[in-house]
C-alpha cells in the first residue's frame, strides 16, 4: 500500500530503479535495494534529492533495529544521490561504528564526489569528518546532532575526555529546547541518559511525538526486560511491530517479553514471520545468512517456541534451515527429538556432547535413559555428573534434575523429590530462567518425577506451580488431567484436557496423543530443562 501511495504522489517521489548495483567504497557492499514497506519512519533531512531522503529513511529503519550492515548500506547509497547530505554522512558514521566493519578503497568515485580522501582513516571516521565539513550548511537540527556526536567522541575543540558526554548532552538539550519535536534529538538524548531508568523518560517523550517511532519502541522493549518488568513492555513490543512491518527483528523482539509473561497465542507465529522476512531480505539484498548476525538467534528462539507449542514438524523444518547455514542449536534439537519420540536422533545429539563436553554428554545421556525408564544406564551417567568439577549453577541444576529423577525411579521418591524441589526453588524466581518459554520446565520435571515415584499429591502441586509460571504449559495441563482422571475428578480432568488442547492447538494429533498417553502412564516424558 505504501508503495502505491509513493507512486501516486508523482514521479518526483517514486523510487527510481538503478539497474547496476555498484560496490560502495566505504562499506564494501552493493548498493541498497529500497523497500518502501520496511519501516513507517519518515525523518526529513537536509537534501533536495527524493532518493537520498528515501534511503536515509531506510537507513534509520535498519539502524533502529540493530541491522547495522544494512543501515550502512542504505546511508552510503543515499550519498550516491546527494554527496553533500550531512545527515547521511552522520548516519553512515553511526552505522559503520556499530557494525564495526568497512573497507578502505582509496581514490574511489564516492570519495572524489565527497571532496576528500581517507588519508588512512577508518571509514567511520572519514564519514564523521565529512559530516563535520558539511554541518555549517546543514539545517540547524542536523548541525546540533553532528556537534553532539563530535563532542561525544571527543572530537570537538575544547572538550576534555572527562566532559565528552556532558557536553554532548548539553548540545542535545539545546536542540530539544529549540526544536522540541525533533525525533533524532530525543532518541540521541535517551542514548546518553544516565542511570538505570534514565533513558526511559526520553524514549517515552519521543513516543508522545511519534507513537510509532521504531527506535523508542525497540529500546523500551529491552528496557522493560532489563528492569524485570516485561508485562509493562508489551505495548512497546506491539508498537515496534507496527512501526517496522518489514523488519524481521521487530517480530522477534516481542518474544523477549511474550515467553516470559505467557502470551503464547501469537508469539510463535510472529517469530515465524521474523524468519520468513529474514529469508526474503537475504534474497533481496544478496546477503549470506552468515553475515546476518541476528539470524541464528531468531532461529533458536523460534525453535524453542515451536517446541513449547508442540509444533515439532515445523521445528524440524526450522532446524533444517539452520543447519544449511551451518547454525546448530543442539540443546533445542535434543528437546525436539525427545518430544517427537525419536530416541535415535536424540542419542546423536547426546553422543556429540559426549565427544566435546563430557559432563554435558553425561547429562543428555542420563535424560535419555531416564526417559526410557532405564535407571541402570542412567545411574552411570549421573555418577559422571556427580564427579564433575563444574560447580556452576547450570551444572548444579542438571545434577539435581537427573539425580532426583533417578531416585524417584529407583524406589527413593522422597529423597528424589527433595532434590527436585531444591532445583525448583533455585529457578522459580530467576528472571533469566523464565525466558523463551522456560519458566515451568523444572517444575514439569518435578511433576513427572513425582508421578514416576508414585507421589500424585506432589505431582499435582508441581503441575499447578508449572501452570502458575507458564499458563501455556501443555505438559502441566495434561499431568493434572491424568491425576484428576485417575482420582475420579472427571469435571476437573475435562477442564485440564481442554486447556492442554488449547495450548497445543497447532500440534499434530499424534504428538498430542503421545504426550497424553505417557503422562497417563506416569512415564518419563520431560526433555532437558532449558539453559
Amino acid at each position: 500500500m505504501l508503495f502505491a501511495l509513493l507512486l501516486a504522489a508523482g514521479p518526483e517521489l517514486a523510487p527510481m530503479p538503478r539497474p547496476v548495483r555498484a560496490d560502495l567504497p566505504l562499506s564494501g557492499l552493493k548498493e541498497s535495494v529500497y523497500d518502501p514497506g520496511l519501516c513507517v519512519l519518515r525523518y526529513p533531512v537536509g537534501t533536495r534529492s527524493a532518493e537520498c531522503q528515501r534511503f536515509c529513511d531506510l537507513g534509520l529503519g535498519y539502524f533502529y533495529s540493530y541491522v547495522w550492515m544494512e543501515a550502512a548500506r542504505a546511508f552510503e547509497t543515499a550519498l550516491t544521490h546527494d554527496p553533500d547530505c550531512a545527515f547521511a554522512w552522520l548516519g553512515l558514521h553511526r552505522a559503520l561504528d556499530k557494525w564495526g566493519k568497512g573497507t578502505v578503497a582509496p581514490n574511489s568515485p564516492l570519495q572524489a564526489v565527497g571532496g576528500g580522501t581517507l588519508k588512512g582513516k577508518p571509514p567511520r571516521d572519514y564519514a564523521l569528518d565529512r559530516a563535520r565539513q558539511l554541518m555549517d550548511a546543514a539545517p540547524h537540527r542536523e548541525l546540533l546532532l553532528i556537534r553532539a556526536k563530535l563532542q561525544e567522541r571527543g572530537l570537538w575543540k575544547g572538550v576534555s575526555a572527562d566532559e565528552r558526554k556532558k557536553e554532548a548532552r548539553a548540545t542535545l538539550d539545546e536542540l530539544l529546547t529549540l526544536h522540541e519535536d525533533d525525533e533524532e534529538g530525543w532518541f540521541a538524548r535517551g542514548q546518553l541518559a544516565e542511570g538505570t531508568h534514565g533513558p526511559a523518560p526520553f524514549y517515552k517523550a519521543l513516543l508522545r511525538i511519534n507513537p510509532l517511532h521504531p527506535g523508542a519502541n525497540h529500546e523500551l522493549v529491552h528496557f522493560t526486560e532489563n528492569i524485570k518488568r516485561p508485562a509493562l513492555g508489551w505495548p512497546f513490543a506491539e508498537g515496534y511491530m507496527r512501526s517496522s512491518p518489514g523488519v524481521p527483528h521487530a517480530f522477534h523482539m516481542q518474544a523477549h517479553l511474550a515467553t516470559r509473561v505467557g502470551k503464547w497465542t501469537h508469539t510463535t507465529d510472529w517469530s515465524r514471520k521474523a524468519i520468513d522476512l529474514e529469508v526474503a531480505y537475504h534474497a533481496a539484498q544478496g546477503v549470506k545468512p552468515a553475515d546476518d548476525h541476528q539470524y541464528g538467534h531468531h532461529l533458536e528462539v523460534l525453535t524453542r517456541s515451536l517446541i513449547h507449542d508442540g509444533r515439532f514438524a515445523e521445528a524440524r523444518q526450522v532446524q533444517a534451515t539452520a543447519a544449511k547455514a551451518d547454525i546448530h542449536h543442539r540443546p533445542e534439537r535434543f528437546r525436539l527429538e525427545l518430544g517427537c519420540g525419536d530416541r535415535d536422533a536424540a542419542a546423536k545429539v547426546a553422543d556429540h556432547y559426549a565427544k566435546t563436553d563430557k559432563p554435558a554428554g553425561a547429562y543428555y545421556r542420563a535424560v535419555l535413559a531416564l526417559d526410557a525408564g532405564d535407571a541402570a544406564t542412567a545411574a552411570g551417567h549421573v555418577e559422571v555428573l556427580r564427579q564433575s568439577k563444574d560447580r556452576g549453577k547450570a551444572a548444579e541444576l542438571r545434577l539435581l534434575e537427573v539425580q532426583g529423577r533417578l531416585l524417584c525411579q529407583t524406589g527413593q521418591p522422597d529423597a528424589g523429590l527433595k532434590l527436585l524441589k531444591r532445583a525448583v526453588d533455585r529457578t522459580k524466581d530467576d528472571f533469566a530462567h523464565h525466558a523463551w518459554g522456560n519458566g515451568a520446565s523444572v517444575m514439569e520435571v518435578w511433576g513427572v518425577a513425582a508421578l514416576e515415584g508414585g507421589r500424585p499429591e506432589v505431582a499435582e502441586e508441581a503441575f499447578q506451580e508449572a501452570l502458575a509460571h507458564d499458563a501455556g504449559s501443555a505438559r502441566a495441563a495434561l499431568g493434572l488431567w491424568a491425576i484428576c482422571e485417575k482420582a475420579g475428578r472427571a469435571e476437573e480432568a475435562g477442564r485440564y484436557l481442554e486447556l492442554a488442547r488449547k495450548c497445543w492447538a497447532k500440534a499434530t494429533p499424534e504428538d498430542f496423543a503421545r504426550l497424553q498417553s505417557r503422562l497417563r502412564a506416569g512415564e518419563a516424558v520431560a526433555a532437558a530443562a532449558g539453559e
